[in-house]
């Protein structure tokens, strides 16, 4: 049975990883045992494509090509994605086999920027740090970094 803290969250594009941002605190405060971390996405509104083309941000040919000079946007789309959060020792001790370990995480937000898509380098530098100092890793220990860019020219 699935019971304690229950939260929908909406921060655009990270979302899900607010999601499991909430999951990994909420198990280190013991408010639960196990936690569902899922994310979301619906193409329900006309209105939002709208918006998005006048913003430029989607791709002429539809293919996200992200931190590539060619880059002219991204590709909308629809997805699902969950992952069930348990305490690393409760998992090695139902003889389990863990695919991440969570050792640390942070969010922020750079208030207000130049833009929607507009990245803000201090903020960012800002959440890596504290994202760094949660887990006690040193920027050297970092052997692999996932990223998330628009796929268009400022992002």
């Amino acid at each position: 049975m699935l019971q304690g803290p229950c939260v929908s969250t909406d921060t655009a594009c990270s979302s899900s990883l607010v999601s499991a941002h909430l999951a990994a605190s909420a198990q280190a405060a013991r408010e639960c045992g196990s936690a569902v971390a899922a994310g979301v996405n619906s193409l329900l509104w006309s209105k939002t494509t709208v918006k998005i083309s006048a913003l430029q941000a989607l791709s002429a040919v539809g293919r996200c090509k992200t931190f590539d000079a060619s880059a002219d946007g991204y590709g909308r789309g629809e997805g699902f994605v969950a992952a069930v959060l348990t305490q690393l020792s409760q998992t090695l001790g139902e003889a389990g086999t863990a695919l991440a370990v969570v050792c640390g995480s942070a969010v922020n937000t750079a208030g207000r920027s130049s833009g929607l898509t507009a990245p803000y380098g201090p903020a960012q530098q800002d959440v890596l740090r504290a994202a760094l100092a949660e887990a006690g890793v040193a920027p050297a220990e970092i052997s692999n970094i996932s990223m998330h860019g628009t796929g268009t020219g400022l992002g």
